[in-house]
C-alpha cells in the first residue's frame, strides 16, 4: 500500500512544485521588470544631474565672459569701433571657450560695434533680433538667453546669451552678445555613449527645443505643446521623471528632466524602455525554458536557477563597478576642463584689474587674494588631471640621482627638524624617461606623507636602485629593466585595508587636513610615463613606497642629455619660488 500511494503523492508533490515554481518565476520576473525600470529611472536622473551641472558651468563661463566685456567697455567708454586690441582680446577669450562661435557688441542703434569676426560680418542692423529687443524693452534685464536662431552672416544655428550695456547716465548703450553653438552640446551628448534610441535634449523653460540628440534639424527652435514635458513645465515643475511615448519619434522612454537654477534652461534624458528591458526579456525566455525543464527534473533546474542567479549577480556587480569607474573618469575630465575655463576667465579679469592703477590699495589687496585663490584652484586641477592621466608632461631621459640631490634642500625643509633624511643612492641606477617637475612634486608628496606618519619624529630614507622583472616582487610587470626610487619612513604603518585604498582619489587618513589627492596624483604621474607604484606597509613597521620607471638604453645622444640638464637648471628657480 505505501508503494501504491507513493506515486500520487509524488505526482501531487511534483505538480505543487511546478505550480509554485511558475508562480515564483512570475513574481520574480515581475519584480525584476519593476526593478529594471526603477534602475533606469535612477540612471536617467543621474545623467540629467550631470548634464545640469555641465550646462550650468557652461552658462556660468559664458556669463563671466560677458560681464568681463561689459566691465571693459564701462571702463573704456570712448573705445573706437572695431578696435584691433579689443578684437584680439575677444579672440583670446574664444580660445578658452570652444562652445562660443563669436563674441560681439551691438550699439544702441542696432549695429555691431565690436566683433570677433570682423571684418567678415556684414554691416546690417540687428535691432529686430529678439535678444536686442528684450534688453531694449526691459531696462532691468540681466543675462538673457534667447531661442535658437540662424546666423545672418554664416547661416549656422546659434543660441544668443547677452547682457546690457549702460552709458554713464544709466541709459541703454547696447548689448554684449555671445553666440553659443548648439552643436557643442550635441557633440558632448553624443560622447556620453547612450543607446541608439535614447535621447538627450536642452530646452528653454517654455519648452522650446535648443538642441536634441539624436539631432533633428526640424526640431530646432520648435515647441512641442503635446508633449508630457511641456505639460509638466507649464504646471511649474522644475524637475522630475515620467514614462511616455515621444511625440517626435513615438519611442517610449523613461524621461528625467531638471531645470537650471537662475537660468531658463532645462535638460532632459530619455532612456528607451525597449533597450532597458532587453536583458529582462532574455531573462523571461530563459526562465520559461527553465520552468519547462522543471517539470521533468525539478531538483536540477532548482540548482541551475540558484547557480544562474549567483552568476548573474556577479556579472551585474562587475558591470556596475566598470560603469562607476568610467563615469568617474568622464566626469573628472569634463569638470576639470570646464573648471580650467572658469579659472582662465577669472584670471583674465584679475590681470585686467591689476593692470589698472587704483588709488584704493584695498582693490589691489583683494585682487591679489583672488589671484592666490585662482592659483590654488589651478593646482587642484593639476592634481585631478594627474589622477586622470591627462596632464601634459615633458618626458626626457634623466638621472634620478641628480634630481634627488638637487631637491635635497627642499626635501629636508618639507620633512622638518623632527625627522631626519637619509639618501641611499645607487652608484649608477641608470637613466629613465620622466617629467622632472612632476618627479619633484611626487617626491615632495611622499616626503610630506612620511613626515605626517611620524608625529613623534623618525627617519625618512630615499633610495634608488635597479628593478628587474626577474625580481619576485616585480614578476607581474612586463619583461624589462626598471629604475627604482623608494621613499621609506619609520612611522606607524598601515593595515592592509588602508594600504589597499590609499591610491584612490579623495581617500585620506588625515581627516580635514588632507585632500586625498597626493598619492593618486603620484600614481597617475608614474603610470602616465609607463611606470608603476607599489606600497609595502605594516602596522608599527613603517611604510615604503616604490616608484618604478622604465630604464632607457645607455646609448643616449649628447644633445638629449644636455637638454635634460638645462631643463633641470631652469627648474632651480622654480624650486626657490616653491
Amino acid at each position: 500500500m505505501p508503494r501504491l500511494g507513493s506515486a500520487p503523492v509524488t505526482v501531487l508533490g511534483a505538480v505543487a512544485i511546478i505550480v509554485l515554481g511558475v508562480l515564483g518565476a512570475a513574481l520574480w520576473l515581475w519584480h525584476e521588470r519593476a526593478q529594471t525600470l526603477e534602475e533606469g529611472d535612477r540612471l536617467a536622473g543621474t545623467f540629467a544631474h550631470v548634464l545640469q551641472e555641465q550646462t550650468a558651468r557652461t552658462v556660468q563661463a559664458v556669463d563671466l565672459t560677458l560681464m568681463g566685456i561689459v566691465e571693459v567697455l564701462h571702463l573704456s567708454p570712448e573705445l573706437a569701433e572695431h578696435d584691433p586690441s579689443f578684437q584680439e582680446a575677444l579672440l583670446r577669450r574664444l580660445d578658452a571657450l570652444p562652445y562660443i562661435r563669436a563674441l560681439f557688441v551691438i550699439g544702441p542703434d542696432g549695429f555691431i560695434t565690436q566683433d570677433s569676426d570682423h571684418p567678415l560680418t556684414p554691416r546690417v542692423s540687428l535691432a529686430d533680433r529678439d535678444y536686442f529687443q528684450a534688453h531694449l524693452q526691459d531696462p532691468n534685464l540681466g543675462l538673457h538667453i534667447g531661442p535658437p536662431l540662424r546666423s545672418r552672416s554664416v547661416g549656422t544655428w546659434f543660441v544668443s546669451m547677452s547682457r546690457p550695456l549702460r552709458s554713464p547716465d544709466g541709459s541703454f548703450a547696447g548689448i554684449a552678445v555671445a553666440a553659443v553653438e548648439p552643436i557643442y552640446f550635441a557633440s558632448f551628448y553624443e560622447d556620453l555613449g547612450l543607446g541608439a534610441q535614447d535621447s538627450i535634449a536642452l530646452l528653454s523653460r517654455d519648452g522650446t527645443v535648443i538642441v536634441r540628440h539624436p539631432h533633428r534639424e526640424e526640431l530646432m527652435g520648435r515647441t512641442l505643446p503635446e508633449s508630457e514635458l511641456f505639460r509638466r513645465l507649464s504646471s511649474g515643475m522644475l524637475s522630475g521623471s515620467y514614462r511616455s511615448a515621444s511625440p517626435v519619434d513615438g519611442v517610449r522612454r523613461i524621461v528625467s528632466f531638471r531645470a537650471l537654477e537662475n537660468v531658463p534652461l532645462v535638460v532632459t534624458v530619455g532612456l528607451a524602455e525597449k533597450a532597458l528591458l532587453a536583458p529582462w526579456r532574455r531573462k523571461l525566455v530563459e526562465t520559461g525554458v527553465a520552468t519547462a525543464l522543471l517539470a521533468a527534473l525539478v531538483a536540477f533546474v532548482a540548482g541551475l536557477v540558484v547557480h544562474y542567479r549567483r552568476h548573474e549577480e556577479q556579472i551585474q556587480s562587475q558591470i556596475m563597478q566598470a560603469q562607476k569607474l568610467e563615469a568617474l573618469g568622464r566626469l573628472t575630465g569634463g569638470v576639470v576642463h570646464d573648471f580650467n575655463n572658469l579659472l582662465a576667465v577669472v584670471s583674465s579679469a584679475l590681470r585686467l584689474i591689476q593692470s589698472r592703477a587704483s588709488p584704493d590699495p584695498r582693490i589691489a589687496e583683494f585682487a591679489g587674494t583672488a589671484a592666490a585663490a585662482v592659483a590654488r584652484g589651478t593646482r587642484l586641477t593639476e592634481q585631478l588631471l594627474a589622477f586622470a592621466r591627462q596632464q601634459q608632461l615633458e618626458v626626457r631621459p634623466v638621472d634620478p640621482n641628480r634630481l634627488i640631490r638637487e631637491l635635497e634642500p627642499l626635501l629636508r625643509s618639507a620633512i622638518g627638524s623632527a625627522a631626519s633624511l637619509e639618501l641611499d643612492l645607487a652608484p649608477d641606477p641608470g637613466r629613465c624617461r620622466l617629467d622632472a617637475t612632476q618627479f619633484d612634486a611626487a617626491l615632495l608628496n611622499l616626503a610630506v606623507n612620511a613626515r605626517d606618519a611620524m608625529p613623534s619624529g623618525g627617519a625618512v630614507r630615499i633610495a634608488t636602485g635597479h628593478g628587474s622583472s626577474r625580481s619576485p616582487q616585480w614578476r607581474d610587470r612586463p619583461s624589462r629593466e626598471w629604475v627604482r626610487v623608494s621613499v621609506q619612513d619609520t612611522g606607524e604603518g598601515m593595515p592592509p585595508e588602508i594600504s589597499q585604498r590609499v591610491l584612490e582619489p579623495f581617500f585620506t587618513t588625515k581627516g580635514e587636513a588632507g585632500t586625498g589627492l597626493g598619492l593618486s596624483q603620484v600614481y597617475g604621474f608614474v603610470r602616465q610615463v609607463g611606470g608603476d607604484l607599489r606600497i609595502e606597509s605594516r602596522p608599527g613597521a613603517g611604510t615604503a613606497v616604490h616608484l618604478l620607471f622604465p630604464k632607457v638604453a645607455q646609448s643616449i645622444q649628447n644633445g638629449d642629455v644636455e637638454r635634460a640638464t638645462s631643463a633641470s637648471d631652469r627648474r632651480g628657480g622654480e624650486q626657490r619660488a616653491l
